[in-house]
């Protein structure tokens, strides 16, 4: 059982396709993991057909109330979604749910098994990627996830080991796909997602019985704190697509 989840906020727009690529990627793995993400997408997806319905009618009559921008697109979808949310009525009236894409099927059983939406870039497994270390206990794998302005990888963290604390000097999105990690928010199991803004600190410890890796979107470098580790900071820089 998952603890940690994406807000409204994040299926909201994942649901209407408003986000980047990456962290969309990011919500399809964690609701391959999370069967309550999984129906409240669903859910939403319902809403957006009932959405669409009712403003075919008066699009004609509405069009000078149309937004002007994709962000005003974005924050109207996410207004009009919430209040829908909110109207328990109309949802007890509402049709059966939309599947969600088949990428978001449950993984295999087996513990080597990664969700499916990572196939593409996952193909042969994560024994096959090319590994960089990044100190004795901490190694990253680039993914080329077409993204121009952040950075996608998988982060592996040995059993036992710990990444130095660092802040953030922008958002970064994480989801375990195995083993487990705890900082002092609590202890992350796979499937469980995490945000943390820029000025938000942390030291993730991976759980002693297994290494733990994660996916991770990075819109910027971290920012290490410790008098040591932060000596390298003036050469961390994300690699993204473009890169």
């Amino acid at each position: 059982m998952n603890h940690f989840h994406p807000d409204i906020h994040w299926l909201t727009d994942y649901a209407a396709g408003n986000l980047p690529m990456s962290q969309a990627l990011c919500i399809s793995v964690h609701i391959s993991f999370c069967s309550q993400c999984k129906k409240e997408v669903e859910r939403l997806n319902s809403l957006g057909g009932m959405m669409l319905t009712t403003s075919d009618a008066g699009s004609t009559e509405n069009t000078a109330e149309l937004p002007t921008s994709h962000t005003d697109i974005s924050e109207s979808l996410r207004s009009q979604t919430l209040n829908l949310l909110n109207n328990t009525e109309l949802m007890a009236s509402s049709p059966g749910t939309v599947s969600v894409s088949s990428a978001n099927d449950e993984p295999n059983n087996t513990e080597a098994a990664l969700p499916r939406c990572l196939n593409k870039l996952i193909p042969n497994g994560t024994d096959k990627l090319d590994w960089k270390s990044l100190g004795s206990a901490v190694s990253v794998a680039r993914l080329a996830a077409g993204d121009t302005e952040r950075e996608v990888a998988l982060h592996k963290i040995k059993a036992g080991g710990s990444v130095g604390n660092h802040d953030h000097k922008g958002r970064e999105v994480t989801v375990v796909l195995k083993g487990s990690f705890s900082d002092q928010e609590g202890q992350y199991l796979p499937g469980d997602f995490l945000v943390k803004n820029a000025g938000e600190a942390h030291r993730p410890i991976a759980s002693e019985d297994a290494d733990c890796i994660c996916l991770s979107v990075l819109e910027a470098p971290v920012k290490f704190t410790g008098p040591i580790a932060r000596l390298i900071n003036p050469f961390l820089r994300i690699h993204t697509a473009a890169s």
